[in-house]
């Protein structure tokens, strides 16, 4: 099929994801990856809509897939990142974030700075406190106003001082 078809059916399953109808942008996205089953942007915004459907196991074998598919994208390893925090997979979460870390452009736009942030709460959820601060320190130093990751630093330093987390 022609490039065209495919990304057009590819931006009709956006168009679905915008409106919230997840199942219909699932539909399309299939539609877009039957025709190009090597276009890695459908696989990667499937991946994206399981995940929102707390379907994490399908939506890392999307990412996994834009991995084999795209090498040199760094963007799945950042959401696998994601889905292994969300499966409570510390020790891999805190893996595919230095893989993310490593392959991303510091100074490309906020996914460093979550990176950081996300690789830190792996850190924090595994009792290495020490560890989530650096990337904590790290994280606010790029954002002085990095809501999440201030609230996260209080967390660890109420959990040293024996004071119970308000949250």
């Amino acid at each position: 099929m022609a490039e065209q078809d495919v990304e057009v059916l590819y931006k009709q399953a956006l168009s679905y994801m915008e409106q919230g109808d997840k199942q219909m942008a699932i539909e399309f996205f299939d539609k877009t990856i039957e025709m190009d089953p090597k276009y890695s942007p459908a696989w990667n915004d499937k991946g994206i809509v399981h995940m929102e459907l707390k379907e994490l196991d399908e939506a890392f074998k999307c990412f996994d897939t834009v991995m084999r598919i795209d090498p040199s994208n760094s963007m799945p390893v950042y959401n696998m990142g994601y889905v292994l925090l969300l499966q409570e997979n510390y020790e891999e979460a805190v893996h595919a974030f230095d893989m993310f870390l490593e392959r991303y452009p510091e100074e490309k736009n906020d996914f460093y700075k979550f990176g950081l942030f996300l690789k830190a709460e792996a850190h924090y959820k595994l009792k290495q406190y020490d560890q989530a601060k650096k990337l904590l320190d790290e994280a606010i130093k790029r954002d002085r106003l990095f809501k999440e990751a201030r609230d996260l630093m209080i967390k660890i330093l109420q959990v040293e001082k024996n004071i119970k987390p308000t949250n």
